[in-house]
């Protein structure tokens, strides 16, 4: 892991993320790319043919402030000793995301999941988050709290096993392999997604195998709802992080459907690192 993405609006919850990437990028000795992405239709020199003065002077305010604030965040001490880069997008956000990433050639993007609203872009909230992190080809680590102790000893993976989640797993198990990091193996049941145990673990069983996992336990975990059912297993075992793969509208989409990505990842007490799966 030598080059982290880390999308950002200046806001608290993109500091969480800046701090937490800095974490990791001392341990790997990685280098930082900082991306913000102004919303509004400027450039880099804050003027666009067939704008006013107006216009032109709200740019050139916006871009100011941008500067100013990356300044900012740039003098952090948690930065110290760290390689960073910055850059700033006009771009939708999703395709600036995957611009940089291409560039680059990001091997991880860590961002917040809560942004501030106003002028200065609303990206980290709602559809954006959404789309970063069921479209990327890049693993999407997402912390809504700030970390303690970025050193991700125990890690849960909820899953359901099914057919396509072997070919998708390589990304989080290197994740896990860098991190020395025990699994926790879990599939959570529910009223509406009901499976009896025994076949289940020894599904989880075959995979773990399949992966040649050894430092890993399997659990099956009844609850309300699938995020209540992750967030409540992560809190009972003290987990670091909880990892899942996204994908579209099969498979563990039973799982991870409509709003339950981003419920798990605003509600979750730990970081989430997000996958795609190679699923169709």
């Amino acid at each position: 892991m030598k080059r982290i993405l880390v999308p950002t609006d200046f806001s608290k919850y993109s500091l969480h993320a800046a701090k937490l990437a800095a974490a990791i990028a001392k341990k790997f000795d990685a280098r930082i790319f900082f991306l913000h992405v102004v919303s509004i239709p400027i450039n880099e020199t804050g003027i666009i043919p067939g704008q006013t003065q107006q216009d032109v002077a709200e740019g050139l305010f916006i871009l100011k402030m941008v500067r100013k604030n990356f300044q900012k965040l740039l003098s952090q001490d948690f930065l110290k000793d760290v390689q960073v880069a910055q850059a700033i997008q006009f771009d939708g956000v999703y395709e600036s995301v995957t611009e940089q990433c291409k560039k680059h050639d990001i091997d991880l993007i860590v961002m917040g999941t809560h942004g501030t609203s106003g002028f200065i872009n609303e990206y980290l909230i709602g559809s954006n988050t959404d789309k970063i992190v069921r479209l990327s080809e890049i693993p999407v680590l997402t912390v809504r709290d700030e970390v303690k102790d970025p050193n991700f000893n125990e890690v849960v993976f909820a899953s359901d096993f099914e057919e396509g989640v072997s070919e998708s797993f390589h990304l989080i198990q290197n994740f896990i392999e860098l991190f020395d990091a025990k699994v926790d193996l879990l599939r959570v049941i529910t009223r509406d997604d009901f499976y009896y145990t025994e076949p289940m673990l020894e599904i989880m069983e075959k995979f773990a195998k399949e992966k040649g996992l050894s430092n890993y336990t399997s659990h099956i975990y009844t609850a309300e709802s699938v995020q209540e059912g992750i967030n409540q297993f992560a809190k009972r075992q003290n987990a670091d992080l909880v990892a899942t793969i996204t994908h579209g509208r099969r498979g563990l989409a039973r799982l991870f459907n409509g709003s339950i990505t981003s419920d798990v990842m605003g509600s979750s007490s730990v970081p989430v690192l997000s996958v795609r799966s190679k699923r169709r």
